[in-house]
């Protein structure tokens, strides 16, 4: 007989006592395991008992935006994005509701991860978009790179000058005016010194403007599509968005009309620049007017009074002194 019994179908499997002794300690052991290591894998997230939720921008929002509430969802987390800051790190003018954030219209970029505060927006009831951007009481115009010079590099908030220069031609063509009279000579030595043959009038057309929206390149279309769905032919232009005064909107477009030389000066960035100052025009010197610095020609009456005169084909200046 053998001492090995035989084997059983479906039967179960024979253990000694021993062997189920150690199952059992093993199964013990892992148990415990199981049960110590799920707190510590809790533990491991931060606490933030004690700390203030501030609400932060969940994605990266542009200037002149309205807030909406999907500008501080956390879709990866599925909540409000939140930064929790200790008490003592909490200053006033953090927003803590998103009441008082949602619905507001950004001043500037909001970039994720920051916190809000009352000057990142514009006052309340400012309507969203590029118009957010104009300062109360001002116009706003598109301007060109290749039409105003100087743009490049200044940014949303920037102030500048706008400067016109065009030459003029005193004598109206190659030939010096012809004055007559008894004060003729001392008229051209003056002319001549003062080389008022070759002058600009440069005029300071726009004060203290600034910069609504930098300077961007985008398409603009120049060929329009023959038929529905045809591609439309466009080109690229560099542009900057300005904001000027009413009273100097003629006077810019009116320079871009004769095409006269337009220069964007840049004022100081930095507060102690006073804000009313002005910058002066370049006036066209005459000969006619006081002798000396041009610049005091405008507190001094003119000297002479001119007079032209007409014999047959000739043509003269004749200067009258004034009383």
């Amino acid at each position: 007989m053998s001492p090995v019994a035989p084997r059983r179908s479906g039967g179960l499997i024979n253990l000694s006592p021993s062997t189920v002794v150690a199952v059992a300690v093993v199964a013990a052991s892992l148990l415990v395991v199981v049960l110590v290591g799920v707190p510590r894998l809790r533990s491991q997230a931060p606490s933030t008992a004690g700390l203030v939720p501030v609400p932060t921008a969940a994605v990266p929002i542009a200037a002149h935006t309205r807030i909406k509430r999907d500008h501080l969802w956390d879709a990866a987390n599925a909540r409000i994005a939140v930064v929790y800051l200790p008490p003592r790190a909490v200053t006033k003018e953090m927003l803590l509701n998103i009441s008082d954030i949602i619905g507001r219209v950004l001043d500037g970029d909001k970039r994720p991860g920051y916190v809000f505060t009352e000057e990142d927006f514009l006052p309340r009831g400012t309507r969203e978009g590029l118009v957010a951007g104009i300062p109360a009481g001002k116009r706003a115009i598109r301007v060109s790179g290749d039409r105003l010079d100087g743009l490049a590099g200044l940014n949303a908030g920037d102030r500048f000058d706008i400067v016109a220069t065009l030459p003029i031609d005193a004598a109206g063509g190659s030939r010096s005016p012809n004055f007559a009279g008894p004060y003729s000579p001392e008229l051209a030595l003056q002319a001549q010194l003062s080389n008022w043959d070759k002058q600009a009038t440069v005029r300071v057309i726009v004060q203290n403007a600034s910069i609504v929206e930098p300077m961007i390149a985008r398409g603009v279309a120049y060929q329009a599509a023959a038929t529905p769905g045809a591609v439309v032919r466009t080109r690229a232009v560099q542009e900057a968005v300005i904001a000027i005064e009413p009273r100097e909107v003629a006077l810019l477009t009116e320079a871009m009309a004769v095409e006269a030389h337009l220069a964007s000066i840049p004022r100081s960035g930095r507060p102690g620049d006073p804000v009313d100052s002005k910058t002066p025009d370049l006036r066209p010197f005459s000969p006619f007017t006081a002798p000396g610095d041009p610049s005091l020609a405008e507190n001094t009456s003119d000297r002479f009074a001119v007079v032209e005169t007409i014999m047959g084909q000739k043509r003269a200046l004749t200067a009258v002194p004034r009383p």
